[in-house]
């Protein structure tokens, strides 16, 4: 009897193939992906040269032995094809590790959090674009922020 289900060997197959297919095009060793939102303003989104409608943008966050990256795939988007005439998202790749003064926090959980229980999901982060600028983002994930958190700060330079 086997343990993993037809689904489940299908979702670790793709996996596997999109670790090998972003090895081959970052050099880097895939550790562990995370899902999650980017949410910004269009000075961030600008600066990483990313594209969004809207102030969100979902996309995994790549950690690699050398870096973490922030990926987004190719994608169509039916909504945006139909309101703006331009349906298709870009592949893109942004390397967070490599943002000049990357620095990472999690939000402060006053005493009303569980007003707010996307808190416990969320990853501020914060850098410095080329113009001496200080620029703010969130990361909220689709589960618990602890332990990509830690991936973060242990990893980012």
């Amino acid at each position: 009897m086997s343990i993993f289900t037809e689904s489940q060997r299908e979702t670790e197959e793709q996996k596997k193939k999109f670790r090998d297919y972003f090895a081959e095009k970052t050099q880097d060793e895939v550790q562990n992906l995370e899902l999650a939102e980017f949410r910004a303003d269009n000075g961030v989104y600008q600066d990483l040269n990313l594209k969004s409608y809207r102030p969100s943008l979902w996309g995994l966050i790549v950690f690699c032995k050398k870096e973490i990256y922030y990926y987004v795939a190719e994608q169509e988007s039916y909504l945006s094809f139909f309101m703006k005439g331009a349906g298709k998202t870009e592949e893109k790749l942004v390397c967070l590790s490599q943002l000049s003064d990357i620095s990472f926090s999690l939000p402060h959980k006053g005493p009303l959090a569980f007003l707010n229980p996307e808190l416990s999901r969320s990853i501020e982060g914060s850098y410095t674009n080329m113009n001496g600028t200080k620029r703010y983002f969130t990361l909220v994930l689709n589960k618990k922020a602890d332990e990509p958190f830690a991936l973060l700060t242990n990893n980012a330079k």
